[in-house]
């Protein structure tokens, strides 16, 4: 099968997922930038000169956006019939809704994966679902990486026979536990999240505050960057935090493999921000789960799937920062359950998560 993948960026650390599923897939191209993608991975684009110029597209997409897309739909079209491409697969919504024309009269079926913020944000479902309600029923397959998301566009196209919940996977092979592991004295705590509003990072922060009363010598490694990254960062000077919380910035998967095998739980106080931005399923709490730690984090979106409540971890509901804080205490006194959940997490990995085992599900679907 001749598949097409798109995607709105190049590359982007918190897009690990997509990364995955290129790699897993290995589709005949990818097209990437913004939500009607022209660029190719391999070098190129779609469309000829001057089209293919940044400042003539993006000039023409602000002041003529709807003459724009006819020139897009026109020039995909031509690049799935000249490459005769036998399925496309759409990350997110509202690129989804850019692709549909051309896929249509081309008889191409697509896919279209939903990965949080375009099934939830209040802004997005504003812009797009009208649009939503007229594509979404004739894809050949829509997958949400999460449970919660599809009464929401269900409720905005009617029931979607088309609908599979497929969650976002983990590469075993890349992350796995340390072989022997080394216990530090100081309990360590990790997380790996972009410093933005839905992954609530400040408050994994005052859950940890709530630790360091009972645990003074805990540490608590912050590995990502993103707009909120000063904010946290100021509160932690205000508060002099400094000793014990580590602003590490942004890292590879292979970079901060090391720094999760050598700790102890994994914290993520996901939350629906006030403008309806939410997850999907956290690629991260996979990936700390698959390398056998312990979870500490919310009942939000995706993650009490991923998460098996006092099995593989601790959750706790959104901005309670207070049991947050009791739960690592918990996990933090009794050594022997935080290595059980470690241990249990990466069973339930293997057993459900397997990012190879989901990506043959979606190449299925479009088959």
């Amino acid at each position: 099968m001749k598949l097409l993948i798109a995607r709105s960026n190049y590359f982007s650390y918190s897009e690990t997922f997509i990364d995955e599923q290129i790699k897993q897939l290995q589709p005949h191209s990818v097209l990437y930038e913004g939500w009607q993608p022209s660029r190719l991975y391999h070098g190129g684009s779609i469309y000829p000169f001057p089209l293919n110029q940044l400042v003539v597209r993006g000039g023409l997409r602000r002041l003529l956006p709807d003459i724009y897309q006819k020139i897009y739909t026109y020039f995909l079209r031509k690049y799935l019939r000249n490459n005769q491409i036998d399925a496309f697969l759409a990350n997110y919504g509202p690129l989804g809704t850019h692709i549909f024309e051309a896929c249509q009269a081309e008889k191409v079926p697509f896919g279209i994966v939903f990965l949080g913020f375009d099934a939830n944000e209040t802004k997005t479902l504003e812009n797009y679902s009208a649009k939503y309600a007229q594509v979404l029923p004739k894809a050949k397959a829509i997958i949400v990486v999460a449970s919660a998301m599809k009464p929401t566009l269900e409720k905005i196209c009617g029931p979607l026979p088309n609908l599979h919940v497929i969650p976002c996977g983990v590469d075993l092979k890349q992350f796995y536990p340390a072989n022997q592991k080394t216990k530090l004295a100081p309990f360590q705590l990790i997380s790996v999240a972009r410093f933005a509003a839905k992954k609530g990072s400040l408050l994994s922060i005052k859950s940890f505050e709530i630790l360091l009363k009972q645990f003074p010598d805990a540490q608590f490694n912050m590995v990502g960057d993103g707009p909120l990254w000063q904010e946290a960062k100021d509160y932690v000077q205000e508060h002099q935090l400094e000793n014990n919380i580590h602003f590490l910035g942004a890292k590879s998967p292979a970079e901060y493999l090391p720094l999760l095998q050598a700790s102890d739980v994994f914290i993520q106080h996901s939350i629906v921000t006030p403008s309806g931005d939410s997850e999907g399923t956290p690629v991260a709490i996979l990936e700390a789960s698959a390398t056998g730690l312990a979870i500490v984090s919310t009942r939000h979106a995706g993650i009490p799937e991923a998460v098996i409540e006092e099995v593989t971890g601790i959750l706790v509901d959104e901005h309670d920062v207070e049991a947050m804080g009791n739960a690592l205490i918990r996990l933090a006194s009794n050594p022997e359950l935080c290595g059980q959940m470690g241990i249990a997490a990466r069973k339930h990995m293997q057993e459900h998560y397997e990012v190879g085992k989901l990506s043959q599900s979606i190449k299925q679907l479009l088959a």
